[in-house]
């Protein structure tokens, strides 16, 4: 049997190139369809990237615009509560005289007295004369007892006359606490 041939080769060969070349082709468009695939998928995180970084700086200019009003808020407390104990202060001093005067008042015996109150820094001196040793200690141990008054040492005790009368005058020095126990 005879075979013929009626396709010319120069056609036959351009047929055969013809699929190669057609599979080139899907080859590259896939190739490039990957490429643009992976680049707007690519895209897609940086502008979520950006969006999340965007949202974070204004979190941050939020939170910041919040931590300067709490920072004032922290400052007019801290000046408030100065304040107040400013106030306290005051109110212990404008009452505190009355209550040490009140308690040396009842601390001091019958025959005693106090010639001379001196205070400096809290620190007190109370110069008198009692008519012996004894009242001088019971003067001083009512002192003691006292809230407003600490540390209560004696600092001279001589022996002096006054109008034909043998007394002792005295020195003490004690502490002061004016925010002592109200009555």
């Amino acid at each position: 049997m005879i075979r013929v041939n009626l396709i010319p080769v120069q056609e036959r060969k351009e047929t055969k190139g013809f699929g190669e070349l057609f599979f080139g082709f899907i080859v590259l468009v896939a190739l490039f369809a990957v490429i643009i695939t992976l680049h707007l998928v690519q895209n897609g995180k940086l502008e979520d990237v950006n969006r999340r970084i965007s949202k974070a700086q204004q979190r941050i200019r939020e939170l910041e615009v919040i931590k300067k009003k709490v920072d004032e808020f922290k400052a007019k407390n801290n000046e408030l509560n100065r304040r107040i104990e400013i106030i306290n202060i005051l109110e212990k001093n404008r009452t505190g005289p009355l209550y040490v005067m009140d308690a040396l008042a009842g601390a001091i015996p019958n025959r005693a007295w106090i010639d001379e109150f001196s205070e400096t820094s809290l620190n007190a001196k109370l110069v008198g004369v009692a008519d012996n040793e004894f009242t001088v200690a019971d003067f001083m141990e009512g002192l003691q007892s006292s809230p407003y008054f600490t540390g209560v040492e004696l600092g001279v005790i001589k022996k002096t006359d006054i109008r034909k009368q043998d007394l002792r005058s005295f020195v003490i020095q004690t502490r002061l606490n004016y925010g002592g126990q109200s009555p």
